[in-house]
């Protein structure tokens, strides 16, 4: 895969997960009209938000020029760490 091919598929990824993560917000923005449904389920509430938010961080470092410079600049310093542990070569094994 040339790195056009992979540039075209990186957006077209990040595409997805962006529109994943308004379709996300607009459920949980559904699901909190309801008062007595949002206390009851607060924790729940806030998972569905932390999803949105890791898609759209996501969906910034698949269209980054620079994903290490997206990495930096990503608000949610849990995903941050574990992509930046994911991107580090194996130790080679002896």
């Amino acid at each position: 895969m040339s790195a056009q091919e992979f540039r075209l598929h990186a957006a077209a990824a990040a595409q997805v997960l962006a529109e994943l993560s308004l379709e996300i917000e607009r459920l949980g923005a559904q699901l909190c009209a309801d008062p007595s449904f949002a206390l009851d389920h607060v924790e729940e509430l806030q998972a569905i938000d932390l999803i949105a938010q890791k898609q759209r961080s996501l969906a910034l470092m698949l269209e980054a020029d620079c994903p290490k410079t997206a990495l930096s600049g990503m608000g949610l310093d849990a995903l941050a760490g574990r992509l930046h542990s994911l991107a580090q070569p194996a130790p080679e094994a002896n």
